[in-house]
């Protein structure tokens, strides 16, 4: 299926519909010595060899079970894969598994020898309607367990028939994603990982489990306008220096053939730019890594000499300000009543609700020329992150052998910890949020809640039309500050801004040249900039986090006291007085002898003999009820001088 849109307006995007938008069913099931295995697939891709995957699926059971699913009942998975009929394309996976006991299996089989069976049914479809197909599966898989006898795959292949004869719109794509969730979870810190995605970076996100995982990662990547819907055609395709991943080695023939034939059209969900890749180094942070101590980014505030870095990057970025004017002067868009600093709701989509997307070069080209977006990736495809070839990606891993790969990738988000941990100081500079984005970013977050998903996708895609509009002007402008200058000398620098250049004609819409280049929140400081900085600051640094966890914990412990403050306070004072008293008290007066000897003297050492220790005073009240016995009994060096005396008396014969 073939769509043009640039030539399309976005109702005409949404319109569009997609048929037969599954390509094929398979079955994946967990062999206790074989491991994760194909059973069945609909239709073939092996000609008379249902349970057989080409070469370029090699790897697709360990995508269908991953890591850690033994640990969960059930769980829906979403991926990519290289298409096999067309190497260039994208083509995306939805697996539903499940678990359960071996007892209510009616058919058993030989290989059956756990306490429990785990299959996945795994569909591929043209297009990335994860959510959609993930509802409409999970059904599917439910009754197909219900059934129990897993040989009977009639009920699979009706499913595959059913999806096909109902046609999607390109505009389902987003369903199940949700960014209201995401902004509340990661309030602030949303705005930080969709300015993450800008630069073209290596980027792990790690969770648990895979689902949770994989749709996290996709609900951000749902930010970038049109990004979901027509961004993702060539997120899996790269042409690898070594054959080690899992990648056909005929992409670079496809390519070529594709170039000879590719026409004035689109592909579905992509473009027509095919160009050859060059191998790139990887591991060039190694050296910063090993000496920057692996810490969140935002960890420390940065100094003066920190934000005058990076010039001579600067020099390098595209600069083409100086062939637009801007259609107001500074003074007039700051005084517009427009650009206030408490925009209302409709504020934002009032300014850019009129311009289409499309013509302003959306989506992205992002993930193209190996710049890789996958949802999920398992272990068997952690060679792929090191080919030189790859030079940016997003993926999402549940296997903690990933964490320990730190020399792969650039940025780790911890996902159940809601962390973003780089160690590249330069990094850190260019995400640092300023007071105009923590305002925008308190927009959405205010308001995100109560306006819905379509809304805060809005004011993302508003967003990102000012800042490309505020980067045309020259380096050095006043406004590019608003979106830190080292942002934005960083992401001129990336090939998704040259190629945004020349799709637009360097910018070059009526609409979007209409635009005021600043940044939409852009206005005069106030104290309650100084509070979100501040909350901010709390909620990303290490150190902030700190002093929250031991406020948290010093509340706890307040409370906890003051219920015991009071019996506390009594035996405290007890055990004070019993101690002064036994110290204040006068010794107890030796009983007289009526016939004192030489030996009942005390000797020299006994006089040399140091005080007792504090220790031995403090037990004193302790030890108090056993005093009367102590004084009516010979103390010890009594006894041990009369026993010295007798033994001096005995004579040997």
């Amino acid at each position: 299926m073939r769509i043009c849109y640039s030539l399309c307006s976005i109702h005409e995007i949404k319109m569009a519909f997609i048929n037969d938008p599954v390509l094929n069913i398979i079955v994946v099931g967990f062999h206790h010595k074989k491991g994760c295995q194909v059973e069945h697939c609909y239709p073939e891709l092996v000609p008379g060899r249902p349970s057989e995957l080409p070469p370029v699926w090699r790897y697709l059971p360990a995508l269908a079970l991953p890591d850690g699913s033994h640990n969960f009942l059930s769980d829906t998975i979403f991926f990519n894969l290289p298409d096999v009929s067309d190497p260039t394309r994208t083509v995306y996976g939805v697996s539903c598994f499940r678990q359960i006991p071996v007892e209510q299996v009616i058919q058993k089989t030989d290989d059956m020898t756990r306490s429990s069976v785990q299959k996945s049914v795994c569909i591929i479809c043209r297009a990335p309607l994860f959510g959609r197909m993930a509802v409409k599966m999970e059904l599917v898989v439910r009754a197909w367990f219900l059934q129990g006898d897993f040989s009977q795959t009639k009920l699979l292949e009706d499913a595959y028939n059913h999806l096909n004869s109902c046609p999607v719109q390109i505009d389902q794509t987003l369903e199940g994603l949700s960014v209201q969730k995401l902004v509340e979870n990661w309030r602030h810190k949303a705005l930080l990982l969709f300015k993450l995605l800008l630069l073209g970076r290596k980027v792990v996100i790690y969770g648990s489990p895979a689902g949770q995982l994989s749709t996290a990662l996709l609900t951000v990547i749902s930010l970038l306008p049109l990004c979901l819907e027509y961004g993702l055609s060539r997120s899996a395709n790269v042409v690898l220096s070594r054959p080690l991943s899992p990648v056909p080695t005929f992409i670079e023939e496809a390519e070529e053939e594709l170039n000879s034939e590719i026409s004035s059209e689109t592909i579905f969900n992509g473009n027509n730019l095919v160009e050859e890749l060059s191998p790139k180094e990887t591991g060039n942070l190694l050296d910063e890594k090993d000496r920057v101590s692996h810490q969140s980014f935002d960890e420390t505030l940065l100094s003066d000499g920190d934000r005058h870095e990076l010039t001579g990057v600067r020099e390098k970025c595209h600069s083409i300000g100086e062939k637009y004017k801007p259609q107001k002067s500074v003074n007039e868009a700051q005084q517009s009543p427009t650009m206030a600093r408490d925009m209302s709701v409709d504020g934002l989509y009032n300014l850019t609700g009129q311009i289409d997307q499309a013509e302003c070069g959306f989506p992205l080209p992002l993930f193209e020329d190996g710049y890789l977006c996958l949802p999920y990736l398992s272990l068997q495809y952690l060679d792929l992150l090191s080919d030189s070839a790859v030079k940016g990606f997003v993926v999402g891993a549940s296997n903690v052998l990933f964490k320990q790969k730190r020399q792969l990738f650039d940025v780790l988000v911890e996902l159940n910890d809601m962390r973003i941990e780089t160690a590249d100081m330069a990094l850190r500079r260019q995400l640092a949020l300023g007071t105009e984005d923590l305002r925008f970013a308190d927009h959405v977050v205010r308001h995100g809640s109560t306006q819905g998903d379509a809304w805060i996708r809005d004011q993302f895609a508003s967003y990102l039309l000012y800042l490309l509009r505020t980067s045309l002007l020259p380096d050095g402008s006043r406004e590019i500050e608003s979106y830190n200058s080292q942002f934005m000398a960083a992401f001129k620098n990336t090939q998704t801004y040259e190629k945004w250049l020349k799709m637009t004609n360097n910018g070059d819409v009526e609409a979007f040249m209409n635009l005021i280049p600043m940044h939409p929140f852009s206005g005069q400081l106030s104290v309650a900039d100084m509070k979100l900085k501040f909350a901010h600051t709390m909620s990303t640094t290490e150190g902030g986090r700190k002093v929250s966890a031991a406020v948290a914990t010093t509340g706890r412990a307040v409370a906890t006291t003051s219920r015991a403050v009071g019996g506390a306070l009594s035996q405290a004072r007890g055990a004070l007085s019993g101690w002064w008293s036994s110290l204040t008290a006068p010794p107890p007066n030796p009983p007289p002898n009526p016939n004192p000897t030489d030996n009942d003297k005390p000797s020299e050492t006994a006089d040399e003999k140091p005080d007792p220790p504090s220790d031995a005073e403090d037990a004193l009240d302790v030890t108090d009820n056993k005093k009367g016995d102590s004084e009516t009994s010979d103390p010890p060096d009594k006894l041990l001088q009369d026993s010295t005396s007798a033994i001096k008396k005995i004579q040997v014969v």
